[in-house]
C-alpha cells in the first residue's frame, strides 16, 4: 500500500506561500511512488473512474477538477495517498471565472471522434497536450492530395491558433491510418513550427504528434504553422474525414485528384460524433482542375468530410 507520512494540515509551506493544487497533488504522486495507470486503478477500486488524461492535466494545472463527480475524486485521490482529508479540496479555491474558458465545456471526447480511442489515454498523458479551452482555432485549411491510382498520398495542413491561456507553446495532432495502408503516416513540420515528442498506436492505427509552436505564447496571442502528413495508401480512398475536438472558426478542406484518377461525383458530410450516422450536405463541385472543397464558419458538428465515388 502506498501512503504518505500526513503533511501539516495547513496549505501553506514554512515560506508562507500558499501551496498550489498542481504541485500539491504532484508532490503526494512522486512521494507515493505510484504513476498515473497505478492511481487511475486505486481509484477504479472505488468506482470513481478518472481518465489518464484528466489526471495528467490536474497534474499539470491545465485543468482543475470542479464537478461533483472530480471533487469526489479529489476525495478519493487524498485517501489513497495519504493525504489528510480536504488537504487538495482546500487548494482548489473558489471556481475560475467563465469567459473564454467556458469553451472547454464544449470540447469533444476523443472517443466521441475516433473508435478505439480510449487506449490512446496514456499516450497523450505522456504529451504536452493542451487542455480543453487553452488553444482557439481560428482558421485550419487542408489540403489533401491523391495520387494517380486514388490513393492518399499526402496532406498539407496549415493552422492559425490563438492561445487562452499564458505559457502555451505545443499542440498535440492525431492522425489515423487506414486498415489497408501499408504503414503509419509520416507528420513533417513545414513551417512556423517543429516537431516534439511522438507516440504511436499501431493497433488502432493512431499517430500523435507534439507541434512545437515558434515561441512560447500568452493569453490573446496567435500562432501560424504547416505541416504535412505522408500517407501510404495501398488502395483507392473514397473519403477523407477531419474530426475536432473543438471545431476551427473557419475551416477549409480540398480534396486535390490525379488527371489520371478523378471521380465521378462527390459529396461533403457531416457527423455529430463516431457513434452516430453521417449526415449528407450535398453535392460538391468538381472543379477544372480537378479538384473539390468545403467550406465552414464555427461548424458544430464534431467530424466533417468529402466523399467521393469512382
Amino acid at each position: 500500500m502506498h501512503t504518505l507520512p500526513a503533511p501539516h494540515r495547513d496549505p501553506v509551506a514554512v515560506s508562507g506561500v500558499r501551496e498550489s493544487f498542481p504541485v500539491a497533488l504532484t508532490r503526494a504522486i512522486d512521494r507515493s511512488g505510484m504513476s498515473l495507470e497505478q492511481l487511475q486503478r486505486r481509484l477504479s477500486v472505488h468506482e470513481v473512474k478518472v481518465s489518464l488524461s484528466t489526471l495528467s492535466y490536474w497534474r499539470r494545472g491545465r485543468t482543475r477538477p470542479e464537478r461533483p463527480d472530480s471533487l469526489r475524486a479529489v476525495t478519493i485521490i487524498e485517501e489513497v495517498l495519504g493525504l489528510p482529508p480536504g488537504y487538495l479540496i482546500s487548494l482548489l479555491g473558489p471556481r475560475k471565472p467563465r469567459g473564454r474558458w467556458a469553451s472547454r465545456s464544449s470540447a469533444k471526447s476523443h472517443e466521441a471522434l475516433w473508435d478505439g480511442a480510449s487506449a490512446l489515454s496514456p499516450l497523450l498523458a505522456e504529451l504536452d497536450d493542451p487542455g480543453p479551452g487553452e488553444l482557439t482555432f481560428l482558421s485550419v485549411r487542408e489540403q489533401h492530395f491523391l495520387d494517380h491510382e486514388g490513393r492518399d498520398n499526402r496532406t498539407v495542413v496549415h493552422a492559425v491558433v490563438r492561445s487562452e491561456v499564458d505559457w502555451r507553446r505545443t499542440c498535440v495532432v492525431l492522425h489515423r491510418a487506414e486498415p489497408t495502408d501499408r504503414a503509419l503516416p509520416d507528420i513533417t513540420a513545414l513551417s512556423g513550427c517543429a516537431l516534439g515528442k511522438a507516440r504511436t498506436h499501431e493497433p488502432g492505427r493512431f499517430v500523435l504528434s507534439e507541434i512545437l509552436l515558434d515561441r512560447v505564447l500568452r493569453i490573446g496571442d496567435t500562432a501560424a504553422f504547416s505541416y504535412e502528413v505522408q500517407w501510404h495508401g495501398s488502395v483507392a480512398s473514397t473519403n477523407f474525414v477531419r474530426a475536432m475536438r473543438q471545431c476551427a472558426r473557419e475551416y477549409l478542406l480540398e480534396v486535390v485528384f490525379h488527371p489520371d484518377a478523378v471521380p465521378s461525383s462527390c459529396r461533403q458530410f457531416r457527423r455529430e460524433s463516431s457513434r452516430l450516422p453521417e449526415v449528407d450536405h450535398g453535392e460538391l463541385h468538381l472543379g477544372a482542375y480537378n479538384s473539390a472543397h468545403l467550406l465552414t464558419h464555427d461548424e458544430k458538428s464534431a467530424i466533417v468530410g468529402i466523399r467521393w465515388t469512382w
